[in-house]
């Protein structure tokens, strides 16, 4: 490995990452706004149930805790989204700030900075896609996969620092971290499970790996032990998180195909090329000698660019592998496949002549500001979105004009009506006739909330909820309506008296 130089004493090195860590979150906080849907909500309402006791709805039995422990805490402080908001955005902007010191490690100071400035600034991870690429938000959104990414690149320092210096404190912090993740999200168990090949990596492998997987069991034992005393198991969340991981199918190679746009062109140039390069060296490299000590770590610095290229040939195989597939999923593999890049796209220093690497700086200098201009459609938005969702109006109205035990109904959207409101919250079947048996067993003087336009078309339509003598029409909004199970009639004086 290339040995770093001492932490923060080059001052060029920290005015990089002090920029860089600025302008990564300012372009993540850019926007800030209350507009937030379903699974975003989700880890809201989940903090809520942790630290104010709310009980109306959670997921905790299947959902990751550690971000909305994040928001749990911060709600202690100021209890609003915008909390939540800068929030995740100081999170996702450590992330290039961790890949760098990785980076540096590992590949080398250059490629990392160009590693952790494409992680900054790729417009994927900030959100930003074209309009034929259909995908969840990743940047300044609060779900966990940006979250859960800034963790694995804690982990991947952490683990690499303590290569260099083996200690078992520092092994067993790194597998503290590894535990991190896995408590932020349940999908970064694959990234888990190659970032625990790294202590083997060590001299002393049978001191390492141990005091890496007690870090992790450090970290993930009240969490089990809750578990066990809340679900009856000790993996009954873990299980229930990987099962509920549904949606349609995609093509196997629909990461391949979508690589471009998820890391950027310039991206995957560079990995082709670093490619190219390590092949260019295999077969050049003389065979090996049966008399050369086995490598180690800190002696050998070859074992780091296979190691990267397994961890992204088995993780690219795993998240291909699965039937659903999103974008987001593959974030985790941005450590390999930005470090490999950053690697190839440095290659230009390795040019004869200084005018030839002068040009191919200016080249790529060029073609980083290229990558970046769709940053424009961010940064041409206000700082502060003052729009309020109409699901908080609607709560606040409800709230106010129903009884406290009102329980509402609905097939859509539901943990943001958990959070805007105290009301009890009722998911109905959300496909096919099932959904319009459940209306009918709604009790009198309860709430059905139905949205126009729903996903997939499985929300009940107004039309028949309309024609059903049993729901009042009590509010209306753009995107959803309102009703009120009638309730029974109280009967006349002398209505049964006969004439």
């Amino acid at each position: 490995m290339h040995p770093p130089p001492p932490a923060l004493r080059n001052r060029t090195t920290l005015l990089f990452l002090s920029l860089l860590f600025a302008a990564a979150f300012l372009v993540r906080i850019w926007g800030l706004s209350k507009f937030h849907y379903w699974d975003e909500m989700v880890y809201l309402q989940n903090a809520l149930v942790i630290c104010c006791g709310r009980t109306n709805y959670s997921e905790l039995d299947f959902r990751p805790p550690l971000l909305s422990l994040f928001f749990a805490g911060v709600f202690l402080l100021w209890r609003h989204i915008y909390a939540a908001c800068i929030t995740t955005a100081l999170l996702n902007a450590l992330g290039p700030v961790f890949l760098f010191f990785a980076g540096r490690r590992s590949v080398g100071r250059l490629p990392a900075a160009l590693a952790a400035i494409l992680l900054a600034f790729a417009p994927f991870f900030l959100g930003i896609f074209p309009a034929s690429f259909a995908s969840d938000d990743t940047g300044n959104s609060l779900l966990t996969d940006s979250p859960a990414l800034t963790l694995v690149l804690l982990s991947f320092w952490l683990l690499l620092r303590a290569l260099d210096r083996p200690t078992a404190t520092r092994f067993f912090s790194a597998g503290f971290a590894l535990a991190l993740c896995t408590l932020m999200r349940f999908g970064s168990i694959p990234s888990v499970g190659m970032l625990l090949l790294l202590p083997l990596f060590s001299p002393a492998r049978w001191k390492a790996l141990p005091a890496c997987i007690a870090g992790i069991a450090a970290a993930l034992a009240p969490y089990l032990l809750w578990s066990r005393h809340t679900y009856g198991g000790f993996l009954s969340t873990l299980q229930a998180g990987w099962r509920n991981v549904e949606g349609p199918v995609q093509p196997f190679l629909f990461f391949l195909q979508n690589a471009a746009t998820i890391f950027t062109p310039l991206a995957i140039a560079g990995l082709l090329l670093s490619l190219l390069h390590d092949i260019y060296l295999l077969r050049r490299r003389p065979p090996a000698n049966p008399a050369t000590p086995p490598p180690t770590a800190t002696a050998t610095p070859g074992w780091i660019k296979p190691y990267l290229w397994l961890w992204l040939a088995l993780g690219l195989l795993f998240f291909s592998s699965m039937p659903h597939k999103e974008p987001r999923y593959i974030m985790p593999l941005a450590a390999p496949v930005l470090l490999l890049a950053g690697s190839g796209l440095s290659l230009f220093t390795r040019l004869p002549a200084k005018a030839l690497r002068t040009a191919a700086a200016l080249c790529l200098g060029l073609l980083l500001f290229v990558t970046f201009l769709p940053l424009r459609s961010r940064l041409s938005d206000p700082f502060l979105d003052p729009g309020v969702p109409e699901e908080e109006l609607a709560g606040a109205r409800l709230q106010s004009n129903l009884p406290a035990a009102t329980t509402l109904y609905m097939s859509f959207n539901y943990p943001a009506w958990a959070y805007y409101t105290s009301f009890r919250i009722h998911e109905l079947s959300s496909v096919g006739p099932e959904l319009y048996r459940d209306l009918t067993q709604i009790p009198p003087g309860q709430v059905l909330i139905v949205y126009r336009e729903a996903e997939d078309k499985s929300q009940s339509d107004l039309a028949r909820v309309d024609a059903n003598s049993t729901f009042t029409r009590i509010a209306e909004y753009p995107s959803f309506v309102i009703y009120r199970a009638k309730l029974p009639s109280p009967p006349q004086p002398g209505a049964n008296a006969l004439p």
